[in-house]
């Protein structure tokens, strides 16, 4: 007997075709795919690459204002050993019927004391901490202290200097004629300061000026002649012959075996502004015991004269010690101190290493200075 024949009818048919087309589409498609090949899978599951960071930028070094060894050894500002002498040294020259104060930090009854609450700096090194320069100006004013600023001071032969330099200066490095140098690494600089001098003519319309290393006077320097001054005296190559007073300038030889210069500037700082007037005093006194003030030895005595500032309050008492091409600074200095340094800096020569902060360029170079005063 033959098997019956199912016949689907045409409806049923076409709905069945149509679910399984819908479902092989479905699993052909890429999104809804479980089977994706595994660099897919990576692809989809790693995270995105980091950015770059951007690099800091290096900070350029600050310049040191002073001179590192090297420097101060080309400066020539370093003294040779034999010209060196120090605190322990000096102790043992000592004779048993002198004043055996040399290096009190303790007040004490032979000489004058610092106030307590003045914030020196006894800690920090000393040397190499002098600024280079080439030339010291030293004006007389017959004062003790001046303007915070003494370029301040209207109408003044120092307003008046720098003034003239600031505009010189300007106008060369508008004509690009001007060196390229951090002003920290200048080693041409020249210090202009106020002195307690009184000048030597009471009727004198201008000011008297020393000026070191030439260690010469010019006298009675009006604020009309600043620009021809500062030609005359303070440019590189207007160095040569000052015994010619044929450009209206009156210059003489200093009237001085040696100087004394002491910070006095309390207006900028009290520190020197007080303990400046107590150096001087007890300079004066141990001068004129010994019979080397200029008052008894005429111009072969030694001129002390207070200044305006000079550099490095914190350091106070501040003395620079002028004498034949020679600028010597000193700080920390108290009273004292006084008698050592008349006797072993200005007649001997001698650097006293405990107090030495630096020098003048060209302090220590061969042949400059080095004999003892005949005195």
């Amino acid at each position: 007997m033959p098997k019956p024949i199912y016949r689907i009818s045409t409806k049923l048919f076409n709905i069945i075709s149509s679910s399984f087309s819908s479902s092989r589409s479905m699993s052909l498609s890429p999104s809804s795919s479980s089977s994706s090949s595994p660099s897919e899978k990576n692809q989809s599951t790693l995270p995105s690459p980091p950015q770059p960071q951007p690099q800091p930028q290096p900070q350029p070094q600050p310049v040191s204002e002073f001179p590192d060894a090297e420097t101060a050894a080309r400066l020539q500002t370093v003294p040779s050993p034999n010209e060196l002498i120090s605190f322990d040294e000096l102790q043992q020259l000592e004779k048993p019927d002198d004043d055996p104060c040399l290096n009190c930090l303790n007040p004490c009854d032979s000489h004058s004391n610092y106030p307590s609450y003045l914030k020196i700096d006894y800690d920090s090194p000393l040397y190499n901490t002098v600024k280079p320069y080439i030339k010291h100006v030293l004006i007389s004013t017959g004062k003790g202290d001046w303007e915070t600023n003494i370029e301040d001071e209207s109408d003044s032969f120092a307003a008046n200097l720098h003034k003239v330099i600031k505009d010189i200066k300007l106008n060369e490095k508008v004509k690009g004629q001007q060196h390229e140098e951090h002003e920290n690494t200048d080693h041409s600089r020249v210090i202009i300061t106020n002195s307690s001098r009184v000048n030597d003519s009471l009727s004198s319309k201008g000011n008297d000026i020393l000026i070191f290393p030439e260690n010469i006077l010019i006298k009675d320097v009006t604020t009309k002649q600043v620009t021809d001054f500062y030609k005359r005296f303070l440019l590189p190559e207007s160095v040569g012959n000052y015994s010619d007073n044929n450009d209206n300038f009156i210059i003489e030889k200093m009237p001085y075996k040696a100087v004394i210069v002491i910070c006095s500037h309390k207006r900028r700082d009290k520190r020197c502004g007080i303990t400046g007037p107590l150096l001087k005093e007890e300079f004066d006194k141990i001068l004129k015991e010994k019979g080397l003030d200029p008052e008894t030895r005429k111009n072969d005595g030694v001129g002390v004269f207070l200044s305006s500032h000079t550099g490095g309050h914190r350091f106070a008492g501040n003395v620079i010690v002028y004498k034949e091409g020679k600028g010597i600074w000193y700080g920390r200095v108290i009273p004292c101190h006084a008698k050592s340094i008349i006797e072993h800096t200005i007649i001997e020569g001698k650097v006293i290493k405990d107090l030495y902060r630096g020098s003048m360029n060209g302090s220590f170079a061969p042949g400059c200075g080095g004999r003892n005063f005949d005195w």
